[in-house]
């Protein structure tokens, strides 16, 4: 088995559940490797050229239409049951071509961090999922806290990371929300006009003026303008929760983002279970993965590296993430609000590609200019990867 080399608990408790599966039965015995996650794609092609590749392997979302497309997958049809599959998230299901390749124990929702005591010194009500803010809410309290004089900047929208990947899993999900999107669906052959569209224009216009109001820093020096005091608000993921939760202690309020007219978006899709091409064993393999789905094993990683469990049954059996628990609005959020990155063997062309054109407007280019660069890589990216009707298909909720 290979995986992607992530933080000490992640490995301490994947080392565990493969202890467990050892003992737990004797047909099978898996042995397992990490490696760097920086170089991780890189070494699945390397591997696949040279007939190396291990029978199971953990695959990023965002890339599992690649990798299938290119051969280095299989289906998991036949060798991981189709009930337990029924039961993922859909976010936490890789599917390329109607076809199911990968499946995630965990997955990671985005939100709006602040204090209970910020809005109500600003007079602002509590959002919830079924009542989100509207853009118009959302604008005008942005700019309320700003005519309070407290906050230069009183929104940190985390784009002080330089990753195109953040910027594609984090952003996009509002162009999403405006009624734009990456790429047209179904088709999935180009991004002219859902991108560039009216809708992606808006999207682009408000992004833009986040900064040329002064409502986000362009130049945040670091990751914690929340935590410091700086910032009012914070867009991020629910990895930040236990530091926030340090900060703010029981004045947290974790919420929806905004719906800002075509309903509330999340990303969805981290790592997840794949069986390579190659495996001579892919129902050793299946039966591990299938191991590994079960709700306690589930809860077991969840409770360990503080995701968000992928199944409702291992939610249940969670620490934060059952019904009452601390985080269990991450839990709900995915199940409502998930979409996960297009399944295209384009993908990372069109992030660098989407990452390229939001740069830009942040910096104060021409929006339409920018965004029409952006669907010319696409759409070029698209067709050198045949990447049209009929070759892939977006899994996850509409």
């Amino acid at each position: 088995m290979w995986k992607n080399l992530a933080g000490l608990d992640e490995e301490a408790a994947t080392k565990a559940a493969i202890d467990r599966f050892n003992a737990s039965q004797t047909k099978w015995h898996v042995r397992a490797q990490s490696l760097p996650q920086g170089a991780y794609s890189q070494s699945v092609v390397s591997a696949s050229l040279s007939g190396r590749m291990p029978c199971i392997m953990t695959v990023d979302n965002p890339q599992v239409a690649r990798f299938a497309w290119a051969g280095h997958l299989q289906p998991l049809a036949g060798h991981v049951p189709e009930a337990l599959l029924d039961s993922v998230s859909p976010a936490a299901i890789g599917r390329f071509e109607n076809r199911v390749y990968s499946v995630g124990q965990f997955d990671a929702a985005l939100a709006i961090f602040t204090k209970r005591t910020t809005l109500e010194g600003t007079g602002t009500r509590v959002p919830t999922m079924d009542r989100p803010w509207s853009l118009a809410e959302f604008d005008a309290l942005l700019v309320r806290l700003k005519a309070t004089g407290k906050y230069r900047y009183p929104l940190d929208l985390s784009n002080s990371d330089p990753k195109a990947d953040w910027w594609t899993y984090g952003y996009s999900p509002m162009l999403q929300s405006f009624g734009g999107d990456l790429i047209k669906h179904p088709s999935m052959d180009t991004a002219e006009g859902v991108l560039n569209g009216s809708d992606g224009q808006r999207f682009g216009n408000w992004f833009q003026s986040l900064f040329s109001r002064g409502l986000v820093n362009r130049m945040e020096p670091d990751q914690s303008a929340f935590v410091k005091g700086r910032a009012a608000l914070a867009y991020t993921g629910n990895w930040w929760t236990p530091t926030y939760r340090d900060y703010a202690k029981g004045d947290l309020l974790i919420l929806p983002p905004p719906d800002f007219g075509h309903g509330v978006t999340i990303g969805g899709g981290s790592w997840q279970w794949a069986i390579s091409k190659a495996c001579p064993h892919p129902d050793g393999a299946g039966a591990f993965i299938s191991f590994l789905m079960q709700p306690r094993e589930v809860a077991a990683m969840s409770d360990a590296i503080g995701l968000v469990p992928a199944t409702a049954e291992g939610a249940v059996l969670s620490k934060d993430y059952r019904p009452g628990g601390s985080n269990r609005i991450f839990f709900e959020m995915l199940e409502r609000f998930a979409r996960q990155r297009p399944a295209t063997p384009a993908f990372t062309e069109i992030s660098n590609a989407f990452y390229k054109g939001m740069r830009n407007i942040m910096d104060g280019k021409d929006v339409q200019d920018s965004l029409d660069d952006a669907v010319d890589e696409i759409d070029t990216a698209l067709a050198d990867n045949d990447s049209g009707p009929a070759r892939s298909q977006q899994s996850g909720k509409p």
